[in-house]
């Protein structure tokens, strides 16, 4: 599978295809403005769409709004729907196997880096002054988020360290509160206060 950026109609055409070769695994597409989407495969069938913390139906209706993308797909034994979790309706299933020929069939795209603005008449060519840090993400204590992909692990599966990530960035590296954001991606509330209690005293821990 190509690791170029290609208009998402492509990538959906890839996931028909690995749909129809009844693969199981999960299929990682990343989108240009670097966001991720995972989507669980087993045995041909789309069975869960995970994208910028939202699921199936949501991410699937967020995701038909991207304009290019990449994917990369990993075979796995263990990418049946797990236990309680609602699976992707039949809706979506149809739209991401075939439906969204209809929206994106005609899709063109041409990736191009954003142009730098060009400076102004008689602007100064001194050097700008250096951005200020973007993401407080990127401060985010690394055993911090380890403990919490641990703990997520046991809730959400493969798909915790993507979740973890969004969840921080998120919550500006705050862990508290990306306990808080993965805690509402859990399907009970009884589930979300035992991993919310299993997640704080990992943290606690680390002290």
């Amino acid at each position: 599978m190509s690791n170029e950026f290609r208009p998402l109609v492509q990538v959906l055409r890839e996931l028909k295809m690995l749909a129809q070769k009844r693969s199981s695994g999960f299929a990682y597409i990343v989108t240009e403005d670097n966001h991720s989407c995972i989507v669980r495969l087993h045995q041909g069938q789309v069975q869960e769409v995970v994208y910028r913390m939202l699921r199936n139906e949501e991410a699937v209706q967020r995701l038909s709004m991207v304009s290019a993308a990449k994917v990369r797909f990993e075979s796995s034994g263990i990418a049946a729907l797990p236990p309680g979790r609602a699976p992707l309706s039949e809706g979506s299933v149809e739209w991401l196997l075939g439906g969204f020929e209809h929206d994106l069939g005609g899709q063109q795209y041409q990736y191009s880096p954003a142009a730098t603005p060009a400076p102004l008449p008689g602007a100064s060519a001194s050097p700008a002054a250096p951005a200020a840090p973007a993401a407080a993400a990127a401060a985010v204590n690394p055993r911090a988020r380890q403990a919490l992909e641990q703990v997520a692990l046991n809730y959400l599966g493969p798909i915790a360290g993507m979740l973890c990530q969004e969840a921080l960035d998120a919550a500006g590296g705050d862990p508290h509160k990306a306990i808080t954001q993965l805690a509402g991606q859990l399907y009970s509330q009884q589930e979300a206060q035992r991993f919310s209690e299993e997640a704080r005293a990992a943290l606690a821990a680390l002290r």
